[in-house]
């Protein structure tokens, strides 16, 4: 997917996040938390490669937030328990 099927914003908040992930990368190491720089570099050499073009903005699986899975149908009309 290249940089131009991203909405302005988007690209924008793609450049904020590579910025700010690099300053965050320089302030682990200089602070030595190996395992914190590590995730922040990957964070955003993941930003800059969807800026330039080289891995896609989206994927269907991981739209959304990672943190919260997704409900299937059953799930998301369910009812509270009753004792």
């Amino acid at each position: 997917m290249s940089n131009q099927t991203l909405r302005q914003s988007e690209i924008d908040s793609l450049q904020y996040i590579a910025s700010m992930s690099n300053e965050l990368v320089q302030m682990a190491e200089a602070s030595r938390f190996p395992m914190i720089s590590y995730l922040l570099g990957m964070a955003y050499a993941e930003a800059f490669d969807v800026l330039r073009g080289a891995r896609p903005a989206r994927h269907a699986q991981l739209s959304g937030n990672p943190m919260q899975p997704k409900l299937n149908a059953r799930e998301s009309h369910a009812q509270p328990r009753r004792a």
